[in-house]
């Protein structure tokens, strides 16, 4: 409700705009509010609604524009599509993004675009598109997909984990298991990581409560840092 609240605030913000480029900014900021609600559908488990209220906002083409904040909003409704279970919708938007990005770098040619900038687009279309091999069950692909963003990304913990997942559906279950307990040793614990860890354990060992008991030790060990956790037994599937 605080979403729509929200977007009847941008709705009537956008009506007394005085200029285009004022009208633009809230027209963008009404279409993440319309994702966001989508997404709090999807955590509500409400799949089906999620799905139809994603499809009463503008087209694709239309939403794919300079607007401010236009590519942030594509990339999250590309995963809330993904969510949902509309690929070929999911993969629409990544289309948008591309073409949006190819465009950017036609126009920065000339206007030297920054760096920094282009890298974070590229490694938001390739984090997409690694999540639609996933998505269509090409989990060989996916490996080299996740395998690249890892290369460059070292430091990265949600391509980590996602190439671990997908090295398990693969059947490389070792290289799977010592990528994520890697990952323990130097990222901030986070439930998918610990989970799938876990599941792992039982895979490979009928000792697996005592792994998992090492694991909950090890992290329970870990000194503090700016990321703070609470992590309860069923984390660690105990």
């Amino acid at each position: 409700m605080g979403y729509y609240e929200l977007a009847r605030e941008a709705r009537e913000a956008a009506a007394r705009a005085e200029g285009a480029d004022e009208r633009r900014v809230w027209r963008a900021r009404l279409r993440e509010c319309g994702v966001r609600v989508a997404n709090v559908l999807v955590e509500m488990g409400e799949l089906e609604g999620a799905g139809r209220h994603l499809g009463t906002l503008a087209s694709v083409e239309e939403r794919m524009s300079n607007e401010d904040g236009a590519r942030e909003v594509l990339v999250m409704e590309a995963l809330v599509w993904l969510r949902v279970g509309d690929v070929r919708a999911a993969r629409r938007c990544v289309a948008a993004l591309s073409a949006g990005s190819e465009d950017a770098r036609s126009e920065g040619e000339g206007e030297g675009e920054g760096e920094g900038e282009g890298k974070g687009n590229d490694k938001a279309e390739a984090t997409l598109n690694a999540l639609l091999k996933i998505a269509e069950g090409d989990y060989h692909a996916a490996v080299q997909a996740w395998t690249e963003l890892h290369f460059e990304y070292r430091d990265d913990a949600m391509i980590a984990q996602n190439l671990a997942v997908c090295l398990l559906y693969t059947g490389k279950i070792s290289e799977a298991r010592k990528l994520l307990t890697d990952l323990t040793a130097v990222s901030p614990p986070f439930h998918a990581l610990t989970f799938n860890l876990c599941t792992l354990y039982e895979l490979c060992t009928e000792k697996s409560r005592d792994r998992k008991m090492a694991l909950a030790e090890r992290i329970a060990a870990k000194e503090p840092s700016e990321v703070g956790w609470e992590m309860a037994a069923i984390d660690f599937k105990l």
